[in-house]
């Protein structure tokens, strides 16, 4: 059964939401391509692939403290999706 992009949106928020909370930095590195281009920013510098999404998250991670984490409902068209 293939996933949707509603589920694979759901399915990253959840993961976020849940590993961003627990420092969990395996978790979220799983969910990217090892080709991935990651920003968290729109004029921070670009992290690529895999390795580059743990070297932001894990100093993310070394700064954050009480962290609360949520996402809103995916908006999806077609194959594409964003998540406030």
């Amino acid at each position: 059964m293939e996933t949707t992009t509603a589920e694979a949106a759901r399915r990253w928020a959840a993961t976020w939401s849940r590993a961003w909370v627990e420092s969990d930095v395996s978790a979220i590195e799983a969910l990217y391509r090892a080709d991935a281009v990651f920003s968290s920013q729109p004029f921070r510098s670009r992290h690529r692939g895999r390795a580059g999404v743990r070297t932001y998250i894990s100093a993310a991670f070394a700064e954050e403290t009480d962290v609360r984490a949520w996402f809103g409902e995916p908006l999806v068209d077609g194959d594409r999706a964003a998540i406030e």
